[in-house]
């Protein structure tokens, strides 16, 4: 009795063991999806470059002077606070206002009411993140978020569509230190 459960589990260990010919068909398949992989990562390479140029023309549309970091933010800062900038898991209060590049303001902290985030612990676009790092108490910034840095491929699944670059005009109110 026991030798059948036993010939019937080796018969079926047996043939859930790939062959060699159903490795070579996996191989070519993978060879197969490199052309539609290459022309996929070429395809984005060319987003990137559209969006980059179309984030360029907005600057020089509006005459803004505005510097670049190396994750592709392109920012400016009037400096008008003093202190400490925030870091990680410091809680700050800011305020806000996100458009698109054609100038549709998609959001804005309402009136007499500031937003609070722990930087790097909560979650939200990381390009907000980073341009909090950058301000002061009391400064004001500009900030271009490349779609990689602000909602990516998916946007923000109501206002924000998906590969989407966005404006943010950031106000820092306040820091609250946190112990590490």
């Amino acid at each position: 009795m026991r030798i059948k459960p036993m010939l019937f589990s080796l018969i079926a260990l047996a043939s859930c063991n790939p062959t060699e010919n159903s490795k070579d068909i996996k191989l070519l398949d993978q060879r197969e999806n490199r052309p539609a992989q290459q022309s996929s990562i070429e395809a984005h390479r060319d987003f990137l470059k559209k969006e980059v140029e179309s984030i360029k023309t907005y600057i020089a549309e509006r005459e803004l002077d505005l510097d670049r970091n190396g994750t592709g933010i392109f920012y400016q800062i009037d400096s008008l606070g003093a202190g400490e900038n925030p870091q990680t898991n410091d809680e700050v209060s800011y305020r806000y206002k996100i458009s698109m590049l054609n100038g549709a303001l998609l959001y804005a902290s309402p009136e007499g009411k500031n937003a609070q985030l722990r930087i790097d612990r909560e979650d939200a676009e990381i390009g907000l993140h980073e341009a909090l790092k950058m301000l002061r108490v009391g400064d004001k910034g500009l900030f271009i978020l490349p779609s990689h840095r602000a909602f990516g491929v998916a946007g923000d699944q109501n206002k924000v569509p998906p590969f989407t670059a966005l404006v943010y005009e950031l106000e820092l109110i306040d820091i609250q230190k946190q112990n590490p």
